[in-house]
């Protein structure tokens, strides 16, 4: 059965507006689910290839404290977070701590242009078919893992986070 230009347009305006119910919404509160890999899990392998050029795996943080996140450029909520992200890097990468950004439920080239714009200086990713994002059990962005030296999630959080001293409890609990 073949469909009209006029049913694929709405077919395709459906599952935009799902992936965007799916996540963050306008009024800023996540539309998502907390991600289901639990705290003291190990965190699962991956590899990511770097918007930048080259690639990343979970290894090439081995022995480093990690905060891995997830976000998308048309996500409030992500936009939000990304001030607070910027800086507790400047602070705690100095210190040994590493981070890295994958962008879920987006299109590569919005995603780049979205680390780009905000001017990240930690490596950034797209998660092509969000596999990475199904191991973690991740739903939506924004979500953060942190992950200590030995690769053990020590915990996560799924929504905004916009306080510098909130995000700083987290980071020194991997350092």
């Amino acid at each position: 059965m073949l469909m009209s230009g006029f049913q694929l347009q709405a077919r395709y305006v459906i599952c935009a507006l799902l992936i965007v119910v799916a996540g963050c919404s306008e009024d800023y509160s996540p539309k998502g689910a907390p991600p289901s890999l639990e705290s003291g899990s190990p965190a699962p392998q991956f590899t990511l290839e770097l918007i930048d050029g080259g690639s990343v795996t979970l290894d090439s943080y081995k022995g480093s404290p990690l905060v891995l996140i997830y976000m998308a450029s048309w996500c409030p909520c992500s936009l939000e977070s990304a001030p607070v992200f910027k800086e507790v890097y400047e602070e705690y990468h100095p210190k040994g701590v590493e981070f890295l950004m994958l962008g879920i439920q987006d299109s590569k080239s919005k995603f780049t242009k979205f680390v780009k714009k905000k001017g990240f200086k930690f490596p950034a990713g797209f998660d092509k078919g969000e596999r990475i994002a199904r191991l973690y059990g991740v739903s939506a962005p924004p979500t953060t893992f942190f992950i200590n030296r030995e690769g053990v999630v020590l915990s996560s959080f799924y929504g905004k986070i916009i306080e510098k001293n909130v995000l700083s409890v987290w980071v020194d609990q991997i350092l």
